[in-house]
């Protein structure tokens, strides 16, 4: 058993603590005794003054006891319950009252259920936590009533945890902590009324399941997510294809909105690889338009050239034609 557990063990084991036993005055009588002895044998007046004054301060503290503000003690007299005693100085008989002290500061305990099976037949095994303190009204209950309400507390809380994670599945154990934790924490509070423990709060602190299991559903949960994720990527693409359906209803329509489409793509490739020239295929030129209008320019340019040429010819009245024939005019 490691150290850690033995200090555990002997923490939940010690419950309260005693006070008072009469042990100061016990002291103080031998000191008084023993004092006198020496007196007479030494007859030193300043040992016997300060031996005197010790014996009688202990005589005199045995009378009395303090209770600290975060402790509550109860009074046995020769063995019967007397009462409780709150924080502060008090009167106590020596070697007939017995105190018991007890600690009612909140107090973190842990208890866990190792591999235990769900309903669904998945062992687990669970780490907890349960807070709970002292009613400060009823600390009488938890000295007198219950021999350890520590270790009584921790094996309740074992039990119905593991009574609880009997009748759950394991999805709702992950899923369902605080329910859980609720409902253990209302079974405890129901048994540690008895003995004067108010319980504060029970959590679930880590659910552990063997490696196998625990790879298997990794894998579950990738496949489910890589599902989830097809099934996404399908709904896009259909709804990317129904808006390129309704583009393509408005370009056949309208052309020139098609070409400013085309032109601004072209534009945005360009602007994106920040270059002002940029090789472009014919066979897109000729999609977008600009095929068509180079074909138009160039006829309109070949036209006019073929206009200012007939304009440039020489008329038949002119002199240095009249000695050719008709014909080599005609040519």
């Amino acid at each position: 058993m490691s150290i850690s557990k033995n200090i555990d063990g002997f923490i939940s084991s010690k419950t309260s603590t005693k006070k008072g036993t009469g042990f100061q005055i016990i002291i103080g009588v031998l000191l008084l005794i023993i004092s006198i002895i020496i007196y007479q044998i030494i007859s030193i007046d300043v040992l016997l003054y300060v031996m005197l004054t010790i014996s009688i301060i202990m005589i005199i503290s045995s009378f009395f006891i303090i209770i600290n503000q975060y402790e509550r003690a109860i009074i046995l007299r020769v063995g019967v319950y007397r009462g409780r005693i709150r924080p502060g100085i008090h009167s106590r008989l020596p070697l007939i009252d017995n105190i018991l002290v007890i600690d009612i500061r909140e107090k973190v305990r842990e208890f866990n259920a190792e591999k235990m099976l769900t309903k669904d037949n998945v062992p687990v095994t669970i780490d907890a936590i349960l807070r709970y303190q002292i009613i400060e009204e009823r600390s009488n209950d938890a000295l007198l009533n219950v021999e350890n309400f520590n270790e009584m507390i921790k094996q309740v809380s074992q039990t119905t945890l593991r009574n609880n994670i009997g009748s759950s599945i394991f999805q709702e154990i992950l899923s369902k902590r605080e329910e859980i934790n609720h409902n253990i924490k209302a079974i405890i509070s129901k048994e540690a009324e008895n003995w004067g423990v108010m319980v504060t709060g029970v959590e679930i602190r880590q659910v552990i399941i063997p490696q196998e299991l625990e790879a298997a559903m990794s894998m579950q949960a990738q496949a489910e997510r890589e599902k989830q994720a097809r099934v996404t990527y399908g709904e896009s693409e259909i709804l990317v294809a129904q808006k390129f359906l309704d583009a393509s209803k408005i370009y056949s329509n309208n052309p020139v909105a098609y070409a400013l489409r085309q032109s601004n793509m072209l534009y945005e490739t360009m602007k994106i690889h920040g270059n002002t020239i940029i090789m472009v295929p014919s066979e897109t030129l000729n999609s977008m338009g600009f095929g068509n209008l180079g074909t138009t320019i160039a006829y309109l340019n070949s036209l006019e050239r073929s206009i200012n040429s007939s304009n440039k010819k020489p008329s038949v009245d002119n002199p240095s034609l009249k000695g050719k024939t008709k014909k080599e005019t005609m040519d």
